[in-house]
């Protein structure tokens, strides 16, 4: 499979790209999806909550009214939390949620959510998205041209100009092909890496370019 590459004011070029099929031809697995979503919305969870239990809560030493007589229910301690200023029953501990994920799933993951793009024709590869200034204007201009207002801008390597261009876009923004993962693919429209990002990435999933 072959794809033809634009240049950010929109216009194809003379050159094309192989995109290997053991990549952006991978049938829809919604289940490896979810699994790899979940594991890392979970593993950025700091699990820091805690409430005070009985023991965290200072006073309640004495019992505060005797044992019967009263007509009332059993009570040793003020800071149950029955009691105003009491303790919190069965509350959040910190915990840790980490899920464990393969990285065979997590490759597999990025190919299926890289197929779909390719699929419905949401992958655009550009011979570059370098910018000398920063500039949000420019970027937008550029995702209008492509007809791609809301995307994903990944290039070999961080850009500063390109980054701090598009932070500022409602639907878009910019990271480098290190920075893959699965959510930012699905959660973005389109994707739009340059011919070198491309490159890189197919390497990083394990095909040379």
């Amino acid at each position: 499979m072959q794809l033809q590459v634009k240049n950010i004011q929109g216009k194809a070029t003379n050159k094309s790209v192989d995109l290997p099929d053991s990549i952006y031809k991978v049938e829809l697995n919604e289940h490896v999806l979810h699994h790899v979503v979940k594991a890392h919305l979970a593993n950025q969870r700091q699990g820091t909550h805690a409430t005070k239990t009985r023991s965290y809560v200072s006073g309640g030493g004495k019992k505060p009214y005797k044992q019967k007589g009263t007509g009332g229910a059993r009570s040793g301690s003020t800071r149950a939390n029955i009691y105003p200023g009491g303790a919190q029953s069965h509350g959040p501990q910190p915990r840790d949620y980490r899920l464990k994920v393969n990285k065979q799933v997590k490759t597999l993951a990025l190919k299926i959510a890289l197929s779909d793009k390719v699929a419905s024709g949401k992958l655009i590869v550009v011979d570059s998205l370098g910018f000398d200034k920063y500039s949000t204007k420019a970027v937008v201009t550029a995702l209008k041209a492509l007809e791609t207002p809301k995307a994903l801008l990944a290039d070999v390597v961080g850009d500063g100009f390109l980054y701090r261009s598009a932070r500022n876009i409602h639907g878009a923004t910019a990271i480098s092909v290190a920075e893959f993962n699965v959510v930012d693919l699905l959660r973005y429209e389109a994707l739009v890496i340059t011919e070198k990002g491309l490159e890189a990435l197919n390497a990083r999933i394990g095909v040379e370019a």
